[in-house]
């Protein structure tokens, strides 16, 4: 087998160039090895350098981070919060080792207990703070449980209860202690004015817009049943005009509004000479805080007379008379609305009329020769 030949010369057989083109390449060549040289040099130079400086630094990092962390540690043993002072108003109840629980939620439990021992619920006037603060050394000996506060903040605090108040045109008159209660008041007030007629039908409300509405008041503020129906009954004078009808008097007019005829006449002085009837009149009227309206219906049963009609004859003699129809009386149902306020009928109508019996003309013949 023929051997084969060898295109190109291996490296370590090249020869250089001669002449000046082989001297060019070997300064070349020795000049790229110098340059790599020193690169490889610097290069490692400035690594040793980097790396000396960095554990130089190292000491005074780690300096650094102590001092960092001591600082934390202080301010959280200092001034880290880790207790909760409850105050009422500006006095100090005592600390709580905790900072989970706030002002409303102490107030609210307190607000419970109370309502427990009232009876009702109640509302504390005075305002409960709850200041989150860090417990020093000095001020470890106030820290107290819940248990040991309630009692405290009891005895410190002053409180309203929840009253059934009556309301008059819109103004708070009279605390009740319970709805209940604030009903029967209402009861009595109405109680004289319903009909003793067990056949009538009667409607009782109140002339003012009363309510009943639920407030927080002083217990001391609480009335009986029966000192809210006094109040609310109490009366005071006011002025009205009243119209004269047939029959009065000026005597009976002032017995009728509790003056005396010195006082009508003080206010009317054309009554002294006489009272004209549809005249009007300023009268003074004991009026009461609550006034009673009372609209009864009553149904009547009443006679339709029988009407007379007279027929003449002129072929008899005037002394002639005769009934030539015996008349006869009707009957009718009236349905009648009656108004009063205090008792006192203010109007008086009749709403529906229904006849059972038509009545019968009575018819009388006269001559009249």
């Amino acid at each position: 087998m023929a051997k084969k030949t060898e295109l190109f010369p291996k490296r370590e057989e090249r020869v250089a160039y001669s002449g000046k083109a082989g001297a060019d390449v070997e300064r070349n060549r020795g000049k790229k090895g110098r340059q790599k040289t020193q690169r490889s040099r610097k290069s490692g130079g400035q690594k040793g350098n980097k790396a000396r400086k960095n554990m130089q630094l190292t000491p005074k990092k780690a300096g650094i981070g102590v001092a960092v962390i001591v600082v934390l540690i202080l301010f959280f043993a200092f001034f880290h919060k880790n207790g909760t002072e409850v105050f009422v108003g500006e006095e100090s109840m005592g600390i709580l080792s905790t900072t989970s629980i706030s002002a409303e939620e102490i107030k609210t439990n307190l607000e419970a207990q109370l309502a427990t021992t009232v009876g009702t619920n109640v509302q504390v006037n005075e305002e409960i703070r709850a200041e989150k603060l860090h417990v020093s050394g000095d001020r470890k000996k106030d820290i107290c449980t819940m248990e040991y506060l309630m009692p405290k903040l009891r005895n410190a605090v002053t409180y309203k209860v929840e009253a059934s108040v009556i309301f008059v045109d819109g103004g708070a008159v009279a605390p009740l202690a319970t709805a209940e209660e604030a009903q029967q008041v209402q009861d009595k007030l109405k109680e004289p004015y319903l009909p003793q007629d067990e056949n009538s039908n009667a409607e009782i409300s109140f002339v003012e817009n009363v309510t009943v509405e639920n407030q927080f008041v002083d217990s001391a503020e609480i009335l009986s049943v029966d000192d809210a129906v006094a109040k609310l009954t109490s009366t005071t004078p006011v002025t009205t005009t009243y119209t004269v009808k047939t029959g009065d008097r000026a005597g009976s007019i002032a017995a009728e509004f509790d003056m005396t005829l010195e006082e009508l006449y003080e206010m009317n002085p054309s009554a002294k000479d006489a009272v004209v009837i549809g005249e009007t009149l300023n009268v003074t009227e004991q009026k009461p805080m609550v006034s009673v309206k009372s609209v009864e219906t009553q149904v009547l049963t009443s006679v339709e007379p029988k009407q007379y009609e007279t027929q003449y004859d002129d072929t008899k003699p005037a002394s002639y008379q005769r009934v030539i129809q015996q008349g006869k009386d009707g009957q009718k149902k009236s349905t009648i609305q009656i108004t009063r306020v205090n008792g006192f009928v203010t109007e008086e109508k009749e709403v529906s009329k229904e006849v059972i019996r038509e009545p019968v003309n009575e018819i009388i013949l006269k001559g009249t020769q």
